[in-house]
């Protein structure tokens, strides 16, 4: 079955030559990146960040405009140390209620905040809710972008039915999920995630996995 999946995984990458790729694997089955949505967060951004200095762990950051507009010092943090930093939208808009011109509108500004903030130029894009019909792609690509989903899911978020995942939950989920070469998407805006990240990183690392940013993973060179 893995190998059907490799196989399946190149055919897909080569047939997409010609056209930009949205990026769920990398190459190298050693590597993993984390990433996480919907931040800066006040406190959980920040305890995040301890975490992976204390692992010595580089991440990718999806931000959302208006919190780096609330939240400045942060941007500049997680730039600081050295993590790369990825457009969310600026209100964590659905791409299927925004039409094309609001959503150009927010890509600029975020990534103009986080420019004026960093010093940084922005060239990843992750869809809110992982939503992305054909038009709204040619438009998020032609603005420079490379579109970034994830392979595996920590769902670590509140659901209204039956609320958020503990920290046990949270780890075992991801941990069960890796096989190499994946993007992890989790969330800098809850307890729950920070209690779990340090075992999914010593877990991880106990496996013979390197973390790496995005970028690196899927040889993006920007």
């Amino acid at each position: 079955m893995k190998r059907i999946l490799t196989i399946l995984f190149f055919i897909t990458i080569l047939a997409g030559a010609a056209h930009p790729q949205i990026y769920t694997h990398g190459f190298n089955h050693r590597q993993v990146a984390l990433t996480f949505d919907d931040g800066p967060s006040p406190l959980y951004t920040e305890m995040v960040l301890d975490i992976l200095k204390k692992y010595h762990v580089p991440a990718t950051f999806f931000v959302i405009g208006y919190k780096v507009a609330e939240n400045p010092d942060l941007i500049v943090e997680i730039a600081r140390d050295g993590h790369e930093i990825g457009n969310h939208t600026y209100y964590h808009s659905r791409l299927n209620w925004v039409n094309g011109q609001k959503l150009l509108g927010e890509l600029k500004m975020t990534s103009d905040l986080i420019a004026n903030e960093t010093g940084l130029a922005v060239n990843l894009f992750r869809p809110p809710h992982g939503y992305l019909n054909p038009e709204k792609r040619a438009l998020i690509e032609k603005a420079g972008y490379g579109i970034v989903q994830w392979s595996v899911n920590a769902d670590d978020f509140y659901h209204s039915l039956y609320g958020m995942r503990n920290p046990s939950s949270i780890a075992s989920r991801v941990l069960s999920r890796i096989t190499g070469g994946d993007i992890v998407l989790m969330h800098d805006t809850s307890a729950q995630t920070v209690v779990a990240l340090p075992k999914i990183i010593r877990a991880l690392k106990g496996h013979g996995y390197q973390f790496v940013t995005v970028s690196k993973l899927v040889g993006l060179h920007i």
